[in-house]
This record gives C-alpha cells, structure tokens and sequence, in this order.
C-alpha cells in the first residue's frame, strides 16, 4: 500500500509540476499578448493618423490637378486667339504689300500735287469756256483736260491707297500689341503651370512616401495580428490542457481519497466482522453502514453532507 500511495503522490507531483509550467506558459503568453495589444494600438493610431494626412495632401494634389486643367485649357484658348490675330496680321501684311506695290506704280505717274493738278483742269476749262478756240486748239484743250482728270483720278487713287496703307500699317501695330500680350498671358500661364507641376511633383514623391509608410505599417500590423492569433490559438490550447491537468489532477486525488477511505472502511468492516464473531450480535446504525457500504457509496454521502 505504501509503494501504491508513492505512485500516486509521484504521479501528483509531476501533474503539480506540468499545471504550474502550463500556467506559467500562459501567464508569459498573457502578458505577450498585452504588450502585441499595446503595440497594435500604437501602430493602428499612427497609421489613422498617416491615412488622414495622406488624404489631405490627395485633396490638395487632387485641387491642383483641377487648377492645372483650368490653365492648360486657358493657354490652349490664348493660343488659339494668338494664332486668329497673327493670321489677321498675316492678311493685313498682304494687303499692305498689294497698296504698297500699287502707290509704288501711282508714284511714279503722279508726281504733281492734287491741288495743283484741279487748279490747272479749272484753268483749262476757264480757257475752255472764256476765250475762243480754232478746232485745234479746242481738241488740244480736251485732251489735256482729260489727260489731267485721268491723272487726278489716279492721284485721288493713290491718296486712298496710302490712307487705307496707313489704316492697315494701325490696325497691324494694334494687332502686335494684341499677339504681344496674348504671348505674355501664355508665358505667365506656363509659368503657373510650371509652378503648379513643381508643387504636384513635390506632393507625388510625399504620396509615396505616405503610401510605403502606410504600407509599411500594414504589414507591421499584420505580422502583429497574426503573431495575436497564434497566441491566441496557443492560450487556447494550453488552457485545454491545463483543464485536462486539472480534471486528472482531481481524478487522481479523488481516487487517493478513496483509497484511503477504501483502507479505513477495510480497518472497520475488520473490526465489525471481529465483533460479530465475538457474539456481538447488537450492532449500531454506523457499523451497519460501514458492514454493507463501499467506499463510493460513503465518498458520495461526504459529498452531499
């Protein structure tokens, strides 16, 4: 019996030793836990808080991209006027050689004064009407009359060609003007543009650096988390364990226990069954317990008392 009640007290002591191990595995897997928690909730707010100032500077990329659109289209449309007055200067510029060419051409054939051309038709057409004139001297008279009207036509000619010259030479100057500040618009506009490219390259390379640092920390957390879950699965199972320790740890003691009251039952079943023999046939309520009862029987009823 006493090799018996070593077995069991050994086999206790090693069930002692495994639930105290289990349980201190369990307490340093806790406490992991609590601090993979912790570390969780540090990254989770810094990544919260990346997020949202990634998508502050998305909206100001997002602001300047729409800017951009609106200038670009601005220096498509300045172009486009830009190209409409140099082809008006490129018309006017042709008209203008056409009426330089034809004053060129006029010059040469009137060189006299208009005015003095009219005073010396008037003159010949007093002469016409006032004095008297052989036949000759009439048609002599005439076609020099009409030679001078021919030539004050072209001169009158000529006079509107250099006023409409003069016209065409304001109204390219004032074109310039226009294709000049036209240009000045689009240099200033592409300078914005420029501007606005160097601000979004500027914001591009801090996106990414935004996204590798969100991205960084993503897979910071779900190394974390993953690394939780096995935790959680190794808790799990090892408080399945200590359960199952803890179950034989009591089967084992509640099987001592009716070892010993197996032993102490045997001891006075002895001395009942002595006391019978002796003649003793007046036994009292507690020895015939103890006569007909087994040791569950007696462990059940300590339970329930």
């Amino acid at each position: 019996m006493s090799s018996e009640v070593s077995k069991y007290q050994k086999r206790l002591e090693e069930l002692t030793n495994d639930i105290t191990l289990v349980r201190s595995e369990i307490r340093s897997l806790k406490n992991e836990r609590i601090e993979i928690i912790g570390e969780l909730k540090d990254l989770r707010s810094e990544r919260r808080k990346l997020i949202n100032e990634f998508r502050e500077l998305k909206e100001k990329y997002i602001i300047l991209n729409s800017k951009r659109k609106e200038l670009v289209e601005k220096v498509r449309s300045l172009r486009k006027e830009r190209r409409e007055k140099l082809g008006q200067m490129k018309t006017i510029l042709n008209l203008m050689d056409e009426k330089r060419r034809n004053l060129n051409i006029l010059a040469k054939e009137v060189r006299i004064p208009i005015s003095a051309i009219r005073k010396e038709i008037e003159r010949l057409e007093w002469i016409q009407q006032t004095r008297p004139l052989t036949i000759e001297e009439e048609n002599r008279l005439i076609r020099e009359i009409a030679r001078l009207e021919e030539l004050l036509d072209k001169a009158l000619k000529a006079r509107e060609e250099k006023k409409q010259f003069l016209e065409l030479r304001a109204e390219l100057v004032k074109l310039r003007v226009e294709v000049s500040d036209f240009q000045k618009k689009i240099n200033e506009t592409s300078k914005e543009i420029d501007r606005i490219d160097s601000k979004r390259l500027d914001l591009r390379d801090k996106l990414n650096d935004y996204r590798e640092k969100i991205s960084g920390l993503t897979e910071e957390i779900n190394e974390l988390q993953n690394r939780l879950n096995q935790i959680n699965q190794k808790i799990d199972k090892l408080v399945d364990r200590l359960n199952e320790l803890r179950n034989k740890y009591n089967e084992l003691v509640n099987e001592i226990e009716k070892k010993r009251i197996e032993k102490i039952l045997s001891e006075k079943k002895k001395k009942v069954k002595e006391k019978l023999k002796k003649g003793e046939r007046r036994l009292t309520l507690e020895e015939l317990k103890i006569l007909y009862s087994d040791a569950d029987e007696l462990i059940e009823e300590f339970n329930e008392s």
